[in-house]
């Protein structure tokens, strides 16, 4: 892949330049299809379309008003709500996409649209995952000096990180594989990044119960300060947050004492609701997107 001076894939703090998405309507398609489709996928409630709709609506026309340029995934007919949550079918490189095969078995169609996505956009793919290698994007997060984080879960697997590490040898500076917790076994939406959402390179919002002692301490000793989010902000999603550039971000609504710790640390925060498209299916700003090109910082 060539790199346009000052644009890198390999950050999740940079400003975004563009990001992959896919439309509420592509993805929920109607209210029959979510009500086929709620229960078995595990969304806590069962999601409003047209609700749905208006708020997909204000969450990407805050995105193109903080001036990010998005790209569309299409609608298919092999794809279930979840497709919703694009993050997790990619992870980007210098180098060009690592698509993934994922976790949750319902899933495992969704990649291929991804794949499409990006050769249409002439963005090289570098690898797709294949069984028995198993790896989520929501695992996966970019921190400063070019390190790698990983999560080992029920949605990524040792398998699937032995192949990151493979791929990224000589793209990142170090990986750094992070054990996950049980928590609420292997139905519910556990990613690392239900534990963490990096802010700037010396800012992350962090949800520190569910996070192991030896990494909480790597990203102290990395000099990031933690804004630590509150138990009762942690099913409202108040730890998935999108640094749409560092120091500025994009959260859903409900968590006010994280909105507020992101303010004190100086952090520019702008919210959206997000009821229907985010906490019913578990899945925030983050989830929601799949940044593309962003500036180096």
């Amino acid at each position: 892949m060539t790199i346009e001076s000052g644009i890198t894939f390999q950050t999740d703090v940079g400003k975004i330049k563009r990001l992959a998405v896919k439309h509420i309507r592509d993805a929920f398609v109607s209210q029959a299809k979510i009500d086929s489709e709620w229960q078995s996928l595990n969304y806590t409630d069962r999601p409003d379309f047209d609700a749905a709709v208006a708020e997909y609506e204000q969450f990407i026309e805050l995105l193109t008003k903080l001036g990010v340029e998005l790209e569309f995934l299409p609608e298919v007919d092999n794809t279930t709500l979840d497709s919703l949550y694009s993050r997790d079918n990619a992870l980007a490189t210098n180098q060009g996409m690592i698509l993934c095969n994922m976790g949750k078995h319902a899933r495992r169609t969704e990649p291929e649209h991804q794949k499409a996505l990006y050769e249409s956009l002439g963005i090289p793919i570098l690898a797709q995952m294949q069984n028995p290698a198993c790896i989520e994007g929501g695992d996966v997060t970019w921190l400063k000096d070019n390190i790698l984080a990983v999560g080992h879960g029920y949605r990524t697997n040792s398998e699937g990180i032995a192949e990151l590490k493979r791929l990224t040898k000589g793209l990142a500076s170090e990986v750094i594989e992070v054990a996950l917790p049980h928590f609420r076994g292997p139905s519910d939406v556990l990613h690392l990044m239900s534990m963490i959402s990096p802010i700037a390179d010396d800012i992350a919002a962090v949800y520190s119960p569910l996070m192991s002692v030896p990494f909480r301490n790597q990203l102290l000793d990395l000099g990031y300060r933690l804004i630590e989010v509150p138990e009762d902000e942690y099913d409202s999603l108040g730890c998935n947050i999108l640094a749409v550039e560092a120091g500025v971000c994009i959260m859903a609504e409900g968590n006010p004492k994280t909105h507020k710790g992101l303010l004190d640390a100086g952090v520019e925060v702008h919210t959206f609701k997000g009821n229907e498209i985010s906490a019913k299916g578990c899945g925030g700003p983050t989830c929601l997107t799949r940044p593309l090109e962003r500036e180096l910082v």
